[in-house]
């Protein structure tokens, strides 16, 4: 019933929009304007509203992206079926980034594929379970594998979940908890730490900007000065920590925990029986397989990546040393070279110790590769809608919002705002970057204002709408590697990080009166322990007992 009735709106959605949008040049494109003024945010917007409403993700974004493509092309349906479509295969198939990354997915699904076939991990479920005691230390190791992979948030996401899942799973730790620690610890966590590719790219939008200004600025040092400004990542993190060691859980995520808890599903089960990566359960399972056949292949392909993101960013060629040579490196090519190389070496070590042979580890690959179709498609779509507000100047209209006339206090939290809401419509962190940067820099100079806490606003509010928003990469791919429903996920972590968000809006706001950073640092994380406290107190579950709220 579910189904027809979101088929059933998605038909009448675009039928309304084809008679209200007017046809321009009966369907021909024309030169686009600069931004399609409030129209340019209605697809991400509808997009985002139909996925959390329905608990259907595919569905809403096929809508958005119909309804972009017909604002593109005059409301005419078949010229926005076609332009959709070749957004879709341009995008999806864009050999420099996207298509690295869906390949990728696959490959790193085919890994798990294998490590499952040998089972590893419930051997090493069976091992954690004698090392770690508690439920708290658990979720700390899930926290801390997170903050050490932070050379790259897709990685992060794919790699934590495999790992540690087993061992969350034996504590009744919910999957949308696992899915939130990957998610906070993926690209928050890369902009707090200096060293990864996401450093690299924010410095090359800065130094074109001080160029143009005089600004005789090192990159590098001002990213290391910013930091401490960076609100938004610091505190989603710190949130980890906080529900991890204590009962402060709220909203559908301590519904979550205590059904987990109360043995009721680690997931919810209305929303699918199957989430991704629980398609292993059936496969079949070699009975000479141990902790070891787990732990060297995850470990090979963290070692392996680094290498090769080494070697990408010409640290063999004697360019560069071994630290800004993975921070340059083309992240996208040694994701795939390091998960083939080490797909190749697992099904090597696997038939040298008896475990699992050849032929059934190419059975498992192509399983491992299968179980990733959701996320592939989940993944081309989000690509696909952030290319079609990329046309109709979704950002560009948000930003050209702003007046040029707001009192120099306002910059920063103005900055926040804006690029936390092109972030969240968008799902793309970088991209608002692009937009944003330059604009938020040239703002500063004009205004003489510190540049720090301009651009820490413009980096917390790019990260929330990558950590958060339903068609962020980042955020599906957490959905993937935690075996967490895509919309159980979302619904379940956004309470934590508008409480975050809000929480670094007020930091913003006292910046533009007390330029001390530190202080400010320490104000709002404070600020934002008493609302998660409170939070707690109005909005915690109160079905269960409290022995069980005691374990959460």
């Amino acid at each position: 019933m579910r189904i027809k009735k979101i088929i059933l709106f998605c038909v009448v959605t675009l039928l309304v929009l084809s008679a209200a949008i007017p046809v321009m040049g009966n369907g021909e494109e024309k030169k686009a304007p600069e931004h399609y003024g409030f129209w340019s945010i209605l697809p991400p917007l509808l997009a985002i509203s139909l996925s959390i409403i329905t608990k259907e993700v595919l569905s809403s974004l096929v809508v958005g992206i119909m309804v972009g493509a017909m604002i593109l092309t005059g409301g005419n349906l078949i010229k926005a079926f076609e332009k959709a479509m070749e957004t879709l295969i341009t995008t999806a198939g864009d050999p420099s980034w996207n298509f690295r990354v869906l390949m990728f997915t696959a490959l790193l699904g085919s890994i798990i594929g294998m490590i499952s076939r040998a089972n590893g991990p419930q051997a090493f479920g069976r091992w954690a379970e004698k090392n770690i005691k508690s439920r708290s230390l658990s979720l700390f190791i899930t926290w801390l594998l997170g903050v050490l992979i932070f050379m790259d948030d897709y990685f992060n996401c794919m790699t934590v979940g495999t790992a540690l899942r087993p061992v969350t799973d034996r504590f009744r730790v919910s999957r949308a908890k696992l899915s939130f620690i990957i998610d906070s610890t993926a690209a928050p966590v890369c902009t707090l730490v200096p060293i990864s590719t996401w450093v690299a790219y924010v410095a090359s939008l800065m130094i074109p900007l001080f160029e143009q200004y005089n600004l005789n600025l090192n990159p590098y040092t001002v990213y290391v000065q910013m930091i401490p400004y960076d609100f938004y990542p610091w505190l989603i993190v710190l949130m980890v920590l906080l529900t991890s060691f204590t009962n402060l859980e709220y909203g559908p995520m301590a519904r979550a925990e205590y059904r987990a808890l109360a043995g009721k599903g680690l997931w919810d089960e209305s929303i699918t029986k199957t989430p991704p990566g629980d398609e292993f359960e059936s496969m079949e399972k070699s009975e000479k397989g141990s902790a070891i056949d787990m732990v060297v292949p995850l470990i090979g392909l963290i070692v392996i990546m680094l290498i090769c993101m080494a070697y990408t960013g010409g640290f063999f060629d004697g360019k560069a040393g071994f630290f800004e040579a993975v921070m340059n490196s083309d992240s996208a090519t040694a994701l795939v070279w390091g998960a083939t190389i080490t797909l190749i070496l697992t099904a090597c070590f696997y038939s040298l110790r008896g475990v699992v042979r050849i032929k059934d580890s190419m059975e498992a690959v192509i399983q491992g590769a299968k179980s990733m179709m959701v996320a592939l498609f989940v993944l081309s779509l989000a690509w696909t809608i952030g290319s079609i507000c990329k046309e109709l100047g979704t950002g560009l209209y948000v930003s050209s919002i702003m007046s040029d006339t707001f009192p120099a206090w306002a910059v920063p939290f103005t900055l926040f705002v804006l690029t936390a809401f092109i972030a969240f419509s968008t799902g793309t962190s970088w991209g608002t970057w692009a937009i944003m940067i330059p604009i938020a820099i040239p703002l500063a100079v004009t205004m003489k204002i510190d540049i720090l806490p301009s651009i820490a606003a413009v980096l917390s509010g790019g990260v929330f709408g990558d950590h958060c928003s339903p068609i962020s990469d980042t955020t599906i791919m957490s959905s993937t590697g935690g075996a967490c429903p895509h919309i159980e996920h979302v619904n379940t972590q956004l309470p934590y990080a508008l409480t975050a968000a809000a929480a670094s809006a007020v930091g913003f706001l006292i910046t533009g009166f007390f330029d001390h950073p530190i202080a400010v640092w320490l104000f709002t994380i404070a600020l934002f322990f008493v609302t998660v406290f409170i939070l707690h107190r109005v909005w915690g579950s109160t079905s269960f007992t409290e022995e069980q709220k005691q374990e959460v």
